[in-house]
């Protein structure tokens, strides 16, 4: 903090529909001077929060929130100039914590989580105790936060902010966190994030609406086309999206293929890249075309905004290699659905994407030469089976090696 005369820590609490951009409901700041001790606390709800910050954002002051993506959103929303210097305490957090671990056959590895209270717990700090917070945050999202009266709004909220400062100064004063890599990072993490999901991703209304009215058809016809088995007495598929897995195995040996990747359980891999390694096989990868299309198409679960935007879950750093992750949008899906996204007239859309990123990662930072030399020849699988082998780094966001000094919670 010697660069810095102080820093405000922040949070929104905020209201939002699937796919549209939150309506800031109130928000809580601590003041703190450049010892990070607290000097004053405001609080703002609807109506109150004026045209621009209620606290300096320029050079000498270190905005901090977790997850501050959130923040700079509404910040964008109420027409707010975006702090100069922030410092995402979830940035730090990850940089942390994103482990890539040796590949152990007999641990289920769980997925952690990297959210507010579980960064805390990392490094001892408790709370929460007398409030459901996962509750109460959907509620107030939801707009049902009347239930529980401004005042307790208003307490949840600075709940967080009394947390994320107590974080804050276990991160800097411990030095846990490269606090200058972490404002880098933070820029992207926070504000082009926020502008991201300002933006959303152009969907073409017409043509999604057209697939929700006739999904059955839609459905019907896919399989049709798609399904190697229809044509037999015990297809894979019915016509109306439904699937077994006892059927796909029995068309298994139909069809050539005599060895599938398994559970440790014996069952047939269906998730991940288990179909993707079996492309060689004449009609997986039509299968697996359908099978992420029908997902896709018959929950509906991509949200769009009142602008015929979809504004999916981003998670910046958010995968062990620390690349992004995202949720609910037509990336996550097969590559056909991205049939959806169309771009206005007079404008140009990029769609770029890595191929195997995560292997890229991975040889650059541990330097080793075999897995360098597999992924600049283009044998991934030669690189993925260096994983097995590979001791645990911790790869913080824009990748460097380092040993995290707390345990994830």
């Amino acid at each position: 903090m010697s660069n810095f005369g102080g820093a405000v820590v922040a949070d929104f609490e905020y209201e939002v529909s699937a796919g549209n951009l939150p309506q800031p409901l109130c928000m809580v700041a601590y003041v703190l001077d450049e010892h990070l001790q607290h000097v004053r606390t405001i609080r703002l709800w609807r109506g109150e929060f004026g045209s621009k910050p209620p606290f300096d954002v320029g050079d000498d002051i270190m905005f901090v929130a977790y997850s501050a993506w959130a923040e700079m959103t509404c910040f964008d929303v109420l027409g707010w100039t975006f702090p100069k210097h922030i410092f995402d305490l979830h940035t730090a957090y990850l940089s942390t914590s994103n482990a890539l671990l040796p590949h152990d056959p007999d641990n289920k590895r769980k997925k952690q989580h990297k959210r507010l209270p579980d960064a805390c717990r990392a490094y001892g700090i408790e709370g929460w105790e007398n409030i459901d917070k996962g509750t109460m945050a959907e509620d107030i999202g939801n707009g049902l936060w009347q239930k529980y009266g401004q005042a307790a709004v208003f307490d949840y909220c600075e709940e967080d902010v009394r947390k994320s400062a107590q974080l804050l100064r276990c991160q800097v004063r411990d030095r846990d966190v490269d606090v200058p890599l972490v404002l880098h990072w933070s820029n992207y993490s926070a504000k082009a994030v926020a502008r991201i999901q300002a933006r959303g991703i152009p969907i073409d209304m017409r043509l999604w609406n057209l697939v929700q009215e006739n999904k059955a058809a839609v459905i019907a016809a896919s399989v049709r086309q798609l399904d190697p088995s229809q044509d037999t007495d015990d297809p894979i598929y019915t016509l109306d999206g439904g699937w077994q897995d006892t059927r796909f195995e029995r068309w298994l040996p139909q069809a050539g293929i005599f060895s599938w990747p398994r559970l440790p359980t014996g069952k047939l891999r269906l998730k991940g890249d288990a179909f993707k390694l079996m492309y060689h096989h004449r009609g997986i990868e039509e299968l697996h075309a359908l099978r992420d299309s029908i997902g896709f198409i018959s929950k509906a679960g991509m949200p769009i905004g009142r602008d015929g935007r979809n504004r999916p879950s981003l998670f910046p750093f958010g995968t062990f290699t620390g690349r992004n992750a995202h949720r609910r949008s037509p990336y996550n899906a097969h590559a056909g659905v991205r049939a959806f996204i169309v771009f206005p007239q007079d404008s140009i859309g990029a769609y770029l994407d890595w191929r195997t990123q995560e292997v890229a990662v991975a040889a650059a930072l541990s330097e080793d030469p075999a897995l360098i030399a597999a992924y600049e020849a283009g044998d991934c699988i030669t690189s993925l089976r260096w994983c097995a082998d590979s001791q645990p780094i911790v790869i913080g966001c824009a990748g460097r090696r380092r040993t995290p000094k707390h345990a994830s919670a």
